[in-house]
């Protein structure tokens, strides 16, 4: 990326222009605007799914993301990244079968048809 390429970047930022418009304007990727944001305004300063620029609140943590829908959305879209910590192996009471549970250690059951196949058989 040139030095031009740089400042029209930053100019059309500050005026207010996503990173579509400014990468089909300058004939970029969009992931090299989004990168030249990121090292140069820090990662707090766009939201990660769509741009658009944060504003940040003094004194609070840092916005990742611009509104709920785009969290939502980048976090489908980013499964793998998820570090899932609370994953229990737990063996259902129904069907017997081992499944794992996440962020439930006391969950019997692996589905509720099992559940509802237990509680009250035919």
């Amino acid at each position: 990326m040139t030095k031009e390429q740089k400042g029209i970047i930053e100019a059309m930022r500050s005026a207010g222009q996503s990173m579509p418009q400014i990468a089909a304007a300058l004939g970029i990727s969009v992931n090299t605007v989004k990168s030249h944001c990121r090292r140069q305004r820090g990662s707090g300063d766009c939201c990660k799914n769509c741009g658009v620029p944060l504003v940040q609140v003094p004194g609070g943590r840092n916005r990742i993301f611009c509104s709920d829908k785009c969290r939502h959305a980048w976090w489908g879209a980013h499964r793998d990244q998820m570090k899932r910590r609370a994953i229990y192996p737990v063996t259902c009471a129904g069907c017997g079968r081992e499944f794992e549970s996440y962020g439930n250690k006391n969950r019997k059951y692996c589905s509720h048809s099992c559940y509802v196949r237990t509680r009250w058989p035919k």
